[in-house]
């Protein structure tokens, strides 16, 4: 099990990586928490993880990793909810779905694996989303073992 305080160091270094548009790094970083977690919080790392990887394939023009880390991605959040972990889960599935969607239209000869990768896709990476969280979810229990918690 992963210790509370690395945790939440480790999850608010993915969020400024995956911000600064460092998706590769913000995805090794919480792997590092993902695969010390269980129930619905392992769900939900994975999830994240693979919002990074699908972005990171979009920046390699790779669009069947596009595709293929998309689909598995979006089930990881099922079940989960809308605001988890101060992340607005619809909010980022929308705004990858949104980049996703001229890639899932190209036609069918971009997906042969003959093509590769470093393909031109149409995406513009400046628009990826960035992860504004709701509140810090790990706030409360930090505050709790220093004793800051009022009333």
């Amino acid at each position: 099990m992963v210790d509370r305080e690395d945790e939440a160091r480790l999850f608010h270094e993915g969020v400024a990586l995956f911000n600064a548009g460092e998706w590769f790094e913000a995805h090794e970083v919480w792997e590092d928490i993902w695969r010390m977690a269980s129930g619905p919080k392992k769900h939900f790392y994975q999830g994240l993880i693979q919002v990074a990887v699908t972005i990171e394939h979009m920046r390699r023009g790779n669009p069947r990793g596009v595709l293929s880390v998309w689909t598995t991605a979006q089930e990881k959040f099922r079940g989960i909810d809308d605001v988890y972990m101060g992340i607005d889960v619809p909010a980022l599935l929308s705004a990858v779905r949104a980049m996703v969607e001229p890639i899932r239209r190209l036609p069918a000869e971009m997906f042969s694996p003959a093509r590769g990768r470093g393909l031109d896709l149409p995406v513009d990476l400046s628009q990826a989303p960035r992860i504004t969280l709701q509140w810090d979810p790990f706030a409360e229990e930090q505050e709790r073992q220093t004793g800051q918690v009022e009333g």
